[in-house]
């Protein structure tokens, strides 16, 4: 990052011009010989009201494409991971404290922005950390496309989305769509367990259960034919090409969501 990068991202925001904010720059660089120019324009920018974490790490906007359970640190302090995605980038995340883990369990694919937040390196890559002093605002629907639509989120076959740890977006045409019934939890779908407590959710513990169909699909692309399982209701699924949301679990495509059926051309 340059000088002028960082004006770019303060331009809006201050009252000086631009030959003004270079020579705030230019003093710093001589008076603080330590530092480089980066450095130095960031601390123009701090005399100038706006913080350091502002500008090295601007606010993310991004649709939740995934939210994992609620987690518990050695010190029972809440946390929750999630993934974040936009056109540009997936971001691996993870919230921290009672409001923003509480928060999360109504966001799965709306728009929010982060603000305040850490990175941090792991030996799975890069970690957004939003603490409890980070902010987490949820923003219109409309400032980004559906998240089908967005790139990052978006595996290019079935066999791509197999080496990937968690959800992605992904294309197939079923080829079977066999239907039955099951009890799920009526908050993630999954399957659950009547114990003397009542029904219990492996994620969401004791609920009030729900009767849904389970599509269990043989679905093809390029790269091979593969089984699925997707708990809800879609019709006229086979032979027509299904733009989902799902993982791998084993062998078997676990499909959380269907975004589109659409027809393929007509076989002579």
């Amino acid at each position: 990052m340059s000088a002028r990068k960082v004006w770019n991202i303060i331009k809006d925001r201050v009252s000086i011009s631009e030959e003004e904010f270079y020579n705030m720059v230019r003093e710093i660089l001589d008076k603080v010989l330590i530092v480089n120019e980066e450095a130095a324009a960031i601390m123009a920018a701090e005399k100038l009201g706006i913080s350091a974490e502002d500008i090295l790490f601007p606010p993310i906007v991004g649709r939740i494409l995934e939210i994992g359970p609620v987690k518990k640190t050695r010190s029972g302090a809440p946390y929750r991971m999630f993934a974040l995605v936009n056109e540009k980038e997936f971001r691996t995340c993870v919230a921290f404290g009672e409001e923003h883990v509480s928060k999360l369990e109504e966001l799965e694919e709306r728009v929010v922005k982060i603000s305040h937040y850490v990175l941090a390196k792991t030996v799975m890559g890069p970690l957004t950390r939003v603490t409890e002093s980070s902010e987490l605002e949820v923003l219109s629907d409309d400032v980004l496309p559906p998240i089908y639509e967005l790139e990052p989120a978006i595996c290019r076959s079935l066999e791509e989305l197999k080496g990937i740890r968690g959800q992605r977006i992904a294309r197939g045409l079923v080829l079977v769509d066999q239907v039955t019934e099951m009890t799920v939890c009526p908050y993630c779908g999954s399957a659950v367990t009547l114990s003397e407590e009542g029904w219990n959710c492996p994620i969401h513990g004791i609920v009030e259960p729900e009767t849904r169909k389970v599509h269990r699909f043989q679905i093809s692309d390029k790269s091979g034919i593969y089984s699925a399982t997707y708990y809800g209701d879609v019709k006229d699924a086979k032979g027509k090409v299904i733009t989902f949301k799902g993982a791998f679990i084993g062998e078997e495509i676990h499909i959380s969501k269907i975004y589109l059926v659409s027809g393929v051309p007509e076989i002579l």
